[in-house]
Formats: C-alpha cells, structure tokens, sequence
C-alpha cells in the first residue's frame, strides 16, 4: 500500500489497510470531517498487530527548527495532532490494537533527538503504573528519511521529486 503526502511517498508493504487521515475530500468514505475543530495525523495504516499513527513535516527550511521556540512549538503541534487523532479513532471504536506514532521530519539528527525527547515527555508511553491498564502510544518515533529507511525497511520512504514540500 502506497501512501503519498506532498513530495514523500511510504510504502507500507504489509498493511491490512491505510488512508490519508486528514484527507479534504468530503467525497472520500475516510473524510472524518471535523477539521474545524480537531487536527489529524497525515495518514493512519493498520497493521495485524498494530495501528501506524504517521505524521509528515518536509520542511523547506529546516534551520529554524534548531530554535528551541520553535522546536517547541513543533512538539506542540505533534501532541495535538496525535491525541485529536486518538480521540476520533476511540470514537469510532478503532483504538482495539496498540497505536505506534512515527514521525517523519526532515531536520538534522540533533533536532531529530531533541525533538524526539520531548515529545515522549508530553506525550507519554506509559502511565501510571498503578492506574493505566495500557497505554496511549506503544511508542513514538521521530526520524528523518534516513533513520526512516534504516529503522523501517520494511515501509520505505522516497521523494517524488527534489525539495520539500
């Protein structure tokens, strides 16, 4: 299953299922319609054993992102993305196997590590031992295209064409 976003393209070669979570087209059967009020992960791929939350940022200008604000921010909008997702998918009684979050950024390995740091702060893995019967994210993971291919060989990613999106 091939999945584009901008100029990036995945191929999940093994999912059940897979579709462009936050998809505009009011036509498409996966439009889940409230992006007036939730954000989405670009894409939500299911797996035998697992759900793929994925999200994508092909920065034109990287450099900024070593700035903390801003690194920050970015951290900020990740979180958001990801519970929104979360919350949508529990509604539609699709939260029945682990939910794994990847990250796709293309940014230098030392914004990689930081960025991926903190949103495993804000975005935990695991609860309170005493209270949480599972957790929110089985992992989280932040890479660039090469820590993608290398981590992940079995879901390539490649660009359709030179440049970010």
């Amino acid at each position: 299953m091939i999945l584009e976003e901008g100029n990036i393209r995945i191929n999940f070669q093994n999912a059940l299922d897979g579709f462009k979570f936050d998809d505009s087209d009011r036509t498409s059967t996966k439009f889940h319609g409230l992006s007036h009020c939730m954000k989405a992960v670009d894409f939500v791929v299911e797996l035998n054993d697992s759900y793929l939350f994925v999200e994508i940022k092909d920065f034109h200008n990287s450099d900024q992102y070593t700035d903390s604000a801003k690194l920050s921010n970015l951290v900020k909008v990740l979180v958001t993305k990801f519970r929104d997702s979360f919350i949508y998918r529990w509604a539609e009684n699709k939260n029945d196997k682990p939910i794994k979050y990847l990250c796709l950024m293309e940014l230098e390995n030392a914004s990689i590590s930081r960025l991926m740091k903190e949103l495993k702060r804000q975005l935990p893995e695991k609860g309170p031992k005493n209270r949480w019967q599972q957790p929110i994210a089985a992992t989280c993971v932040v890479a660039n295209i090469d820590r993608w291919n290398a981590s992940f060989p079995d879901w390539p990613v490649s660009r359709l064409k030179a440049g970010g999106a």
